[in-house]
């Protein structure tokens, strides 16, 4: 095999690799872009909660997170990820009672909200910690 014929195979192969991960790149937003939709069992947790507080607090995060763990049964193995499945069912908890019963919300925007409420809401950090004891 020439020097040549070895540099036009490595070309295939990196093309190859790179329009392998383009698609998967195209996946992933396609998945950023769809919708991400409350269950039946969502809906019932959110009709159960206490209407949101005027001053931003957040006393339904104990709810939602012994919701969560009965459903996924929390180990604490990942506690960050623990974490943010709490923040993204508050957050499309927020957006059914802010929006008059929408049960779906854009996945990306799910994501970065639950991320934001996570790390930066006082109110969020302080009812998980006690949810979790």
């Amino acid at each position: 095999m020439s020097k040549q014929d070895k540099r036009s195979k490595r070309a295939k192969l990196k093309a190859r690799q790179a329009n392998n991960a383009r698609a998967r790149g195209k996946q992933l937003d396609a998945v950023g872009r769809s919708s991400y939709v409350a269950t039946p069992e969502m809906i019932e947790l959110f009709a159960s909660l206490p209407p949101l507080d005027e001053q931003g607090d957040m006393p339904f995060v104990g709810d939602v997170y012994r919701w969560c763990d009965e459903e996924y049964g929390f180990d604490g193995d990942s506690a960050e990820n623990e974490m943010l499945q709490v923040a993204a069912l508050c957050v499309l908890y927020i957006h059914w009672r802010t929006s008059e019963g929408a049960t779906s919300l854009n996945q990306n925007e799910l994501i970065e909200a639950a991320i934001r409420l996570s790390e930066e809401n006082e109110a969020f950090k302080t009812h998980y910690q006690a949810a979790r004891g």
